[in-house]
């Protein structure tokens, strides 16, 4: 989506995180898969959803420096959007063939998008094709619409940072593409618990069906946690990460710290679900899949799938590449913090 000028299949993946920027390298993307280098670094403080041209010039000098430490051998360079600003719907549209579908399509994106057509760039594609009684076919398209503002931040950033952009496509897709599997038998949920925001994407065998984002990440209950026990946040993140939703750690006071938050959370993704049951009769979701830095949290997996009533299990970003063991015992608590750039790295 949003492609470029992608001719080349020698690239690597940013995933610009609100909390790190994450890098991921692969070989032989077509045949056998395999982790060349991946690597992170600290996002600028407040540098993230800032509109700045100097905090843009940060980012762009940040990413700069990690490229130049991973030692890459290329300034070819995919990267992801945010879903938070991104408009992303499923749309039936009926035609008797698919080179109807362009003008539908445009018609489409008129009435569904909430925002003027010339200020967001479309793509779509088609998940999925049925044959009506009546001779037509009706397409389930992915209608994407991105705003052309925040596609030229990140090209400007990519360019600051001395590097090619040769495709950008959402967070969203490229989850589904590093987590999905075309054995599923019905739909699956891909919860990425992140820093600043939790990303809800519903999929099946491959197709994104349906996403949202829930406003509410990890450092909400770091932040909790500091201020109930009265301590600095990277000594409340280590609480987070050590003890977490287990009530049999601390006389449960971090779990009681926590409970709140993660019930707010926890109805919110039962509002979305409901939602997404609600327009799509019949297809409901029976598996979780958690990825992202806040699924590693103790007690979680056991908590979501007592509160969600639903198989739970943390996902494996790297199920579809090959990684080095020594690569991967460097970062053994960040692997499913690289769900995204995983995905984009696979992107063919």
């Amino acid at each position: 989506m949003f492609s470029k000028n992608k001719n080349n299949s020698n690239f690597f993946a940013v995933d610009f995180g609100s909390n790190t920027i994450k890098i991921v390298k692969l070989k032989d993307v077509d045949k056998n898969p395999a982790v060349v280098s991946f690597g992170s670094i600290q996002m600028p403080k407040g540098a993230y959803s800032s509109e700045s041209e100097q905090h843009k010039k940060e980012i762009g000098l940040t990413l700069k420096s990690l490229v130049k430490d991973l030692n890459l051998n290329t300034n070819n360079v995919a990267t992801s959007l945010p879903d938070t600003s991104i408009f992303t719907r499923i749309v039936k549209i009926p035609a008797k063939k698919e080179s109807d579908l362009e003008e539908a399509v445009f018609w489409s994106s008129k009435r569904n998008i909430p925002i003027p057509l010339e200020d967001v760039q479309i793509d779509w594609s088609i998940v999925n094709v049925k044959e009506t009684p009546d001779g037509m076919n009706q397409y389930d398209i992915l209608l994407v619409a991105a705003p052309k503002l925040l596609i030229n931040r990140y090209v400007d950033i990519l360019k600051i940072a001395g590097l090619n952009p040769m495709f950008i496509e959402t967070e969203s897709l490229s989850l589904v593409r590093a987590l999905s599997s075309t054995n599923e038998t019905s739909p699956n949920i891909i919860l990425d618990f992140g820093y600043s925001y939790i990303e809800l994407v519903i999929e099946f065998n491959g197709n994104l069906l349906f996403n949202q984002t829930i406003s509410t990440g990890s450092s909400v209950i770091t932040k909790a946690i500091a201020q109930e026990f009265n301590l600095e946040e990277v000594q409340a993140e280590e609480y987070k990460k050590n003890y977490g939703l287990d009530p049999n750690q601390l006389e449960g006071k971090i779990y009681r710290t926590i409970s709140p938050i993660m019930e707010s959370i926890i109805n919110e993704i039962k509002r979305i679900i409901n939602s997404y049951k609600s327009t799509n009769i019949g297809e409901v979701p029976t598996k979780l899949t958690l990825v992202g830095n806040g699924s590693m949290m103790p007690g979680l997996v056991l908590y979501l799938a007592q509160n969600l009533n639903i198989e739970v299990e943390v996902g494996n970003p790297y199920s579809k590449v090959y990684i080095d063991p020594d690569l991967k015992a460097k970062m053994p608590n960040l692997l499913p913090g690289y769900a995204v750039s995983i995905g984009l790295a696979l992107k063919l």
